[in-house]
Formats: structure tokens, sequence, C-alpha cells
């Protein structure tokens, strides 16, 4: 029996899963696929994390070896992990 998770949900699921490192779009829906919790969903992967003011867009990927363009290939990180990971500003000396 499949089992629907609310958008809440399979937010908090990803926010825990990019946590650790950023991830790109296509490793989060094959991570989601994997996870007992989701059976499936139709969610909007990007507009679901472009939603949620915890999750950053860090990066787009320009060459992947999956196939498909169904998703767009951005990376994407918390914002926590941008605040640690975050570079001091270049100076540019004179």
């Amino acid at each position: 029996m499949e089992r629907w998770m609310m958008p809440e949900n399979i937010r908090k699921l990803i926010r825990k899963f990019v946590s650790e490192k950023p991830r790109n779009t296509a490793e989060i829906v094959s991570w989601l696929g994997a996870q007992k919790e989701i059976q499936q969903t139709n969610t909007d992967i990007s507009g679901l994390l472009e939603s949620d003011e915890t999750i950053i867009r860090i990066g787009t990927m320009r060459r992947s070896g999956i196939a498909g363009r169904e998703h767009h290939l951005s990376e994407w990180a918390t914002d926590e992990w941008v605040a640690h990971h975050e570079r001091g500003s270049p100076t540019k000396e004179e």
C-alpha cells in the first residue's frame, strides 16, 4: 500500500539529507525514491526546495551522466551548511 507524504514531511526528509553535504536534484530524487516512507511522489522537487527557507540553491550542474531532463540539475544545501562553509569575501589589494 502506498503512503503519500505531505510536502512538509518530504521537505524535512530532504533537509536532513542535504544537511550532510550538498546534493543535486537528481541525487535527491533518487534518494527519495529509495525511502520506504515514500513509495511514489509526483512532487515538483525543485519547487519544493525553492519554497523552503532553509534550503539554498548553491549551483547548477552543467554536465551529468544521468539521462533525461525531467528535473533541473541544481545543487542544494541547507543554510547552515552554507554558513559553515562560506568563505570570506576576497579582498582586492591595490
